[in-house]
């Protein structure tokens, strides 16, 4: 029993000398970057999936700031179409109905509150908004009403947008 027990605390300490915490690693995104000075994305943004949705915002928002502090001029366009449209719109209870989607709601607009600090772009594609019956002037006021999201998607990729789904 004694040198069972002699044997795990050797163990033990040759296993602690051994160790070494790992590092956590840094991934970047320099060849992608390289000689880029600028960048422009358009993000198609339809997802009418709460969750889904407010995550996807905290990545565009994420991304912004990792290009900026890459050295980077990011210049985002964000385009509300399809279901996406009911989340930005006034009100917490207006076109959502379950609680999911009504916090849902409330957090998409404090995104739309942070990029509109930051100059990021917002349009709400207006044949979207007829279709879901959404009144045009229940849109949030730091998003543009566009007669038509294709027509800027079109606009925004000739202009060197690159376009980035999120659905």
């Amino acid at each position: 029993m004694k040198n069972h027990l002699e044997k795990l605390i050797w163990a033990g300490i040759l296993g602690l000398c051994c160790f070494q915490p790992v590092a956590a690693a840094e991934y970047k995104n320099t060849r992608a970057l390289r000689q880029v000075t600028v960048a422009k994305a358009y993000f198609d943004v339809t997802s009418g999936s709460p969750g889904k949705l407010v995550n996807q915002l905290g990545f565009i928002d994420k991304a912004y700031d990792q290009l900026a502090k890459a050295g980077l001029k990011p210049q985002f366009v964000l385009g509300f179409h399809s279901a996406a449209s009911a989340y930005v719109t006034k009100g917490s209870e207006d076109y959502v109905t379950s609680d999911e989607e009504i916090a849902a709601k409330k957090k998409v607009q404090a995104w739309v509150q942070r990029f509109k600090a930051k100059g990021i772009v917002m349009e709400q594609c207006m044949l979207a908004a007829e279709v879901y019956e959404i009144d045009p002037e229940d849109i949030l006021p730091e998003i543009d009403r566009v007669k038509n999201g294709y027509v800027s998607t079109i606009g925004y990729q000739a202009k060197g947008y690159s376009l980035v789904p999120v659905n």
